[in-house]
């Protein structure tokens, strides 16, 4: 009898909502807004029920991400525009969505920014309830768990990405497997992601799927970077950018030597996982190189080959010959690991490797005549200059690709710098899982060691280089005022989308905060450094 009288309250008030009170959002956005007194009368309803139904929320016809603990939908919009969107909520079955305040009528950048749960009514014969709404001016990714599971047993998820454009496609959804990723950044509380896109095919198995990602590039292999050590969680996305502008198209081969990537915010299985980089790997794909099984078969006289250096290691000719470290790992020798779809586990396929460190040990004059043989001294110089500029002392011995591309009829060594977090001013804090800012370092040059050798030896022209470089990049990409004004574009996209705040409430003990005040002064004094140490090449 309870249940019955109580549907037909709801029933009742579904009919009076439904012919007063009711005011239209302003501009595209379509909402219905609710008095004070009928909120009142839906939560006086709320209060008599005992359990609440299942609700999805839809936006421009296309089911929203749900954070199941706060009871929260995220729809990212525009941040290029104070303009609201035109599109409609919606809820399924003729369920009424009804919000308690119009949010239209504020400014939309503002709203943006504060991170503000909006609540909202779901309202249907069957029930009602009570939730929130989150705009953000980022992308949205969500996973959700399915039964499948692909040929070699890895769990596939539901992923849909959320664009902050509304056109007919916005939101891009498929299949992808997710694996953990990095290497120190495993021991963070928030981790870092690997995916692979599958699509399923008519026989049931599960194939990859190339799909184009926010315009990063058309790919099945991408990351999730957790972003976790850096406070201010804009210094690697900053120093791709940069790299993008000065050094990632300077080479012969037309191709991108350097990766890009852009902000998500990230829910797993209803449940919100923070600020995230969506990003690429540095693969044959990326630097326009085939399989090396295809490579093989075509019986290609130089092979192509890249090479990631995750772990500190100095260059010595023995790690590249004889036996492998650990006969478990074919991939792995002198802190690089080979890449590629096939690992022959012989010594061959680490000669590009084994050269390069048979010139580090040569003397100072044999190295110089050998080291522009070898790999590509401009790229040297360059990779040297940029590490330089932004402070990247954890690449100085680490966290760079080698790539052997064919020049010739030879092979040419070239470097691609990656995972540039601890820059501009940070470094890795003692004992702990995140950087602290410091200028301890500040005049202090990264010890980049082909690249300090060639500047040092003056090999193949390379102080010229390094002058001439420096004085392009410094009335360009790396000019002070542009750099700051680049800091202060990607500070908004974390700060005015709400996603930095969303961030620190997720992860309270991730060290992020909001003042990039001492990376940019870090950077001012930290560009002077270098201009005074270049002009002193040429005295």
């Amino acid at each position: 009898m309870r249940k019955w009288l109580l549907a037909l309250s709801i029933a009742g008030l579904l009919a009076v909502v439904g012919i007063c009170n009711l005011l239209p959002g302003e501009a595209g956005m379509d909402i219905q807004v609710i008095s004070q007194e009928k909120a009142r009368k839906i939560e006086q309803k709320l209060s008599e029920q005992s359990e609440e139904t299942e609700f999805e929320l839809k936006f421009a016809g296309e089911a929203l991400a749900y954070d199941l603990s706060g009871k929260t939908f995220f729809l990212p919009l525009s941040m290029d525009s104070n303009e609201w969107e035109n599109g409609s909520f919606e809820g399924a079955d003729g369920t009424e969505v009804l919000f308690a305040e119009d949010f239209t009528r504020e400014d939309k950048l503002s709203l943006l920014a504060q991170n503000r749960a909006i609540p909202f009514y779901a309202v249907s014969k069957e029930g009602c309830a009570k939730y929130y709404l989150k705009l953000t001016g980022l992308p949205v990714m969500a996973f959700w768990g399915t039964e499948h599971v692909t040929e070699n047993g890895e769990a596939l998820f539901d992923m849909a990405l959320y664009d902050t454009g509304h056109d007919a496609d916005w939101v891009t959804r498929t299949l992808t497997t997710s694996a953990l990723r990095g290497n120190t950044s495993l021991s963070y509380e928030k981790k870092s992601l690997r995916l692979k896109l599958k699509e399923q095919a008519e026989d049931g198995s599960f194939k990859k799927e190339n799909k184009n990602l926010l315009g990063i590039r058309k790919d099945d292999d991408w990351i999730l970077n957790s972003l976790y050590a850096d406070n201010s969680r804009i210094r690697d996305k900053l120093a791709m950018d940069l790299w993008q502008e000065v050094g990632a198209y300077q080479n012969p081969y037309g191709r991108n030597f350097g990766v890009t990537g852009e902000y998500v915010e990230v829910i797993i299985n209803e449940a919100y996982a923070g600020l995230y980089l969506l990003t690429h790997p540095v693969d044959g794909k990326q630097i326009g190189t085939d399989k090396v099984s295809v490579q093989l078969q075509s019986g290609q006289d130089v092979v192509e080959r890249i090479y990631k250096k995750k772990y500190s290691a100095a260059w010595r000719s023995e790690d590249f010959i004889g036996d492998l470290p650990d006969p478990n790992m074919p991939n792995y020798r002198g802190g690089f690991y080979l890449k590629g779809d096939v690992v022959l586990a012989n010594e061959e396929e680490w000669q590009p490797l084994y050269r390069m460190a048979l010139c580090m040990e040569e003397g100072d004059e044999a190295f110089k005549t050998q080291i522009g043989q070898l790999a590509d001294v401009k790229n040297i110089v360059e990779n040297w200059l940029f590490f330089q500029a932004i402070a990247g002392f954890d690449n100085e011995n680490k966290n760079v690709y080698y790539v052997s591309k064919q020049k010739g009829t030879q092979s040419c060594g070239y470097f691609i710098p990656w995972d540039m977090n601890i820059s501009f001013g940070a470094l890795y804090a003692e004992n702990e899982f995140f950087c602290m800012e410091s200028d301890k370092e500040l005049r202090t040059l990264v010890a980049f060691e082909p690249g300090m050798r060639v500047i040092r030896l003056d090999a193949g022209g390379a102080r010229e280089t390094a002058e001439q470089t420096w004085d392009k990049w410094r009335s360009s990409a790396f000019e002070t005022g542009r750099v700051l004004a680049h800091m202060d574009e990607l500070y908004m996209q974390v700060t005015g989308s709400g996603a930095m705040a969303r961030e620190m409430e997720r992860w309270p003990n991730g060290n992020a905060e909001e003042d990039i005040t001492f990376m940019k002064e870090f950077t001012t004094k930290r560009l002077a450094f270098v201009d005074e140490y270049i002009k002193q090449l040429s005295e």
